[in-house]
């Protein structure tokens, strides 16, 4: 047997094997929490879920001011539904809903990227996989939906490469409807003249925000919920991002937003107010930092303009550099973006693996590559909850990570020509 065949034979094995061990554990975790009494966010999901069937009030203020629950009218809707049934019956479907999300999101990646899946492409499936889970186990943990949002972008892209807009706008509808963050998708639609997945994507969010949770709470009522919670959710000052006083300027959150005002104003970037960290390398205003916030911003969107092929030029490769590089900036323009946002990542790391295998083995281009991936890589591992790297949390590591991924796709979404091809030991 060829000694190539034999070790890519076992690496499909490990990868398969990887996945299944990986998506069960996903599966069990949050109902051994239960069983510790431990439930984190899924908690404040079934609280959500009770409060539309007995027609509670969603978006009373709690002592600080702020929201109990952060989410559209419709996300608790979507969370009334196995709420009706029980604390630990919500568990089990989300706990089920996130590890398959897992599964279709390393499938999806893989497909998108490469063409293949696991078995084709083991080496990249086990890189990805192992950088990322730690993420997809906070998700898991928590209780936060982003893994399953992550599967939904994921599914659109798929859709849009299978001509189908109408459900690639729906998939993105649904992803906003559960967390608003995605609905900037629209934004890439729009530039590339999908104009039947813009418009789908609309017509859909309105159905999910508007007419779906109308007969739970009425029409007048939701639309009510839908302004308070807009309004809360919109709240930008020298104080707070989003409802989020103390924690929105934090180390956890890792958007560019709080990453500036951390680096450019003296704001406590600790998550408790009794104790400090500042990391400013400046003392600005509050007016002038939004000021190069929206600088840095207008410029990583011209850079990927720049860097997009010409409608007669794209490929499937282009598309799938395209679709990694719209997750990245949509979790550098989120105001919130706190560690377990960062299950997002996956696809654009499978994306980045596939760039770094194309190049010829043993050859300089490849080490510089390998290079590459492994300082993004190294960034992103400062995110372990441990006080001693916090102060590089706060400066901006995991942001750092996601523009250096950013800029390295672009390059080569920029320079590369027709479809790559993976070396034998992929």
């Amino acid at each position: 047997m060829n000694p190539a065949f034999h070790q890519k034979r076992l690496l499909s094995k490990a990868a398969l094997t990887f996945l299944a061990l990986t998506t069960f554990v996903l599966a069990i975790l949050p109902i051994v929490n239960y069983l510790r009494e431990s439930t984190k966010d899924y908690d404040k999901w079934f609280w959500a879920g009770q409060a539309v069937l007995e027609d509670g009030d969603l978006y009373a203020p709690r002592g600080d001011g702020t929201f109990r629950f952060m989410y559209p009218p419709s996300a608790a809707v979507f969370f009334a539904f196995p709420s009706y049934f029980g604390k630990l019956e919500l568990i089990v479907v989300l706990a089920l809903l996130y590890s398959a999300a897992w599964l279709a999101s390393m499938r999806l990646s893989l497909s998108l990227a490469t063409g293949g899946g696991a078995r084709d492409h083991p080496l990249i499936c086990l890189i990805a996989g192992v950088c990322c889970f730690p993420y997809a186990v906070e998700n898991a943990l928590l209780g936060q939906p982003n893994l399953l949002l992550l599967a939904l972008m994921l599914a659109a892209y798929a859709g849009l490469q299978a001509q189908r807009p109408w459900a690639a706008g729906a998939l993105i509808a649904l992803a906003s409807a559960i967390k608003a963050f995605p609905i900037l998708a629209v934004g890439y639609f729009i530039y590339r003249r999908h104009w039947t997945a813009a418009a789908s994507t609309i017509v859909f969010l309105l159905l999910f925000l508007v007419a779906l949770p109308s007969p739970f709470r009425g029409f007048a009522r939701n639309l009510e919920d839908l302004g308070t919670w807009t309004r809360g959710m919109l709240h930008y000052d020298a104080e707070a991002i989003s409802q989020r006083e103390q924690r929105g300027f934090s180390w956890s959150n890792h958007s560019l937003v709080a990453v500036a005002h951390r680096l450019l104003r003296p704001v406590n970037a600790h998550r408790k107010r009794d104790e400090t960290l500042f990391v400013n390398i400046a003392n600005l205003n509050f007016k002038t930092v939004t000021a190069v916030i929206l600088a840095i911003a207008l410029g990583l969107c011209l850079f990927y303009i720049y860097c997009m092929p010409g409608a007669g030029e794209r490929t499937k490769a282009s598309d799938a550099r395209e679709y990694a590089m719209l997750l990245l900036l949509i979790l550098m323009f989120t105001p919130l973006a706190f560690t377990y946002f960062f299950v997002w990542l996956l696809y654009p790391t499978v994306v980045a693996l596939t760039l770094v295998l194309a190049q010829p083995a043993k050859s300089k281009a490849r080490m510089r590559h390998w290079v590459w991936f492994w300082a993004c890589m190294t960034l992103l591992s400062f995110t372990v909850p441990l006080p001693v790297f916090r102060p590089l949390q706060a400066s901006g590591s995991t942001l750092l990570a996601a523009v250096l991924l950013f800029l390295g796709i672009g390059r080569h979404l920029r320079n590369g020509k027709g479809e790559p091809r993976l070396a034998d030991d992929c």
